[in-house]
């Protein structure tokens, strides 16, 4: 990702062709048709064809300078590697914006959602990215970082609309120029304003993530999981966005000391891990179908699982300690990189090897996490460090995607490797 200057291909960036730069290629439906094929079909080759450009995805941005703050954390030296990305980030945020928000670098439309211009505000991106300003002001004692941070706050309480709001629930918006009802950004956006708001006592900040809270936990499915939204065309039910929302409500409680939804979190994470992952540990992408098997959904498994694994009876068995074999290596204060093919021949003392074999069901969390990394590794990594995208069941689209996989793993990777070496100082290791 450095040696490319963290710049690459996206699902959605079709409309980023010179070709079709015209008015017609933005209206429906050879939109929505443009975009779909080039996220199911069209890959590499096509892009180069087409001389789509590889860019530079803000949310990306922010998904790296997030995993080298967890670097940071674990004793890598990457201070100017962080720097450079939030300078990248302050260059790509929206414009004509008073707050710092970010948008993604395409023109995007779906039937489901939004109209969204390249570079226009969204609660997803702008959350990512301000959560990584929030945790550069943590790690580096970044000031500026902190006021960054602050600003995103005050657009998704000013900026985003209140699609529906009552006494004690809220739904923020997915954009200032809409009025959805989407489970998953409205509640990143009331986790973003605890996070910002708990250390200067903001209570309007705090009473609107409890609200959001709510109106979430109000969404929630019998079974334990969250349709993506509350329109008919939005009744889907999926393993990342289930994930987000679990997360959410385990990061408001976490930030906040408020149990109040401890009860729904539980549920979301029981219905999340024993619905969303076969027997193998193959990541499901929907709660009644395996395919296609996405990075996205892998990546953000290892980001839950690290996440719960804080719950779990027993920090880290002490035969992990041998099984420490990520894409990088500690070696004095520098991360450098580690041949990915090691990585596949070792294996994992608990769980086999990266083929899926079986030795035991895992009992905890960080357990899962790391089966789900080497089930990763074993189906999904490329030769060359990559990550591929999806696999079907009777192929596999192995593009590279810098947004939706590259960036992804490298966070997931590098908060596994900061969780497993924090439980590890905790027992001992």
């Amino acid at each position: 990702m450095e040696s490319r200057h963290f710049e690459g291909y996206e699902p959605f960036d079709l409309l980023n062709s010179p070709y079709l730069r015209g008015t017609w290629a933005r209206q429906l439906p050879p939109a929505i048709l443009l975009i779909q094929f080039g996220k199911r079909f069209a890959g590499r080759r096509l892009r180069q064809l087409l001389k789509v450009p590889q860019s530079r995805n803000p949310k990306a941005l922010g998904l790296c300078l997030s995993a080298y703050c967890d670097l940071a954390r674990a004793g890598c030296d990457v201070s100017a590697e962080a720097a450079w990305l939030k300078g990248e980030l302050i260059r790509l945020r929206s414009p004509h914006e008073s707050y710092f928000s970010w948008g993604y670098d395409w023109d995007y439309l779906s039937l489901r959602g939004s109209r969204l211009p390249a570079f226009s505000p969204n609660c997803i991106a702008s959350y990512f990215c301000g959560t990584a300003m929030l945790e550069m002001s943590e790690v580096f004692g970044d000031q500026e970082a902190r006021e960054i941070a602050e600003s995103t706050a005050g657009f998704m309480a000013s900026r985003l609309n209140r699609s529906f709001e009552s006494a004690d629930a809220i739904c923020f918006s997915y954009t200032p120029n809409d009025k959805t009802l989407i489970y998953n950004s409205s509640a990143l956006a009331g986790v973003f304003l605890a996070r910002t708001g708990k250390p200067s006592g903001n209570k309007d900040y705090l009473s609107l993530a409890r609200k959001a809270m709510a109106f979430l936990v109000r969404g929630q499915l019998p079974a334990g999981g969250w349709y993506y939204g509350q329109l008919r065309r939005q009744r889907w039910i999926d393993n990342f966005h289930t994930s987000y929302n679990v997360c959410a409500l385990l990061d408001y409680q976490q930030t906040t000391g408020d149990r109040t939804f401890e009860e729904a979190m539980l549920a979301g994470h029981r219905y999340y891990q024993s619905t969303f992952f076969s027997k193998d540990g193959t990541p499901r992408y929907y709660h009644n179908r395996t395919f296609p098997i996405d990075i996205h959904a892998c990546s953000q498994a290892i980001l839950h699982f690290t996440a719960f694994s804080a719950m779990d009876p027993a920090a880290l068995p002490r035969s992990l300690k041998e099984q420490v074999c990520f894409p990088w290596e500690l070696k004095g204060e520098t991360c450098v990189s580690h041949p990915s093919q090691r990585t596949r021949r070792m294996g994992h003392p608990i769980f086999g090897g990266g083929d899926g074999s079986q030795k035991r069901v895992p009992s905890s969390n960080i357990e899962r996490a790391w089966k789900t990394f080497h089930w990763t590794l074993g189906n999904m990594a490329a030769p060359d460090g990559s990550f591929y995208y999806q696999r079907h069941r009777l192929w596999t689209n192995r593009t590279p995607y810098m947004r939706w996989g590259q960036a992804w793993m490298l966070r997931a990777l590098a908060r596994l490797q900061l969780f497993s070496g924090s439980f590890a100082t905790q027992v001992g290791l």
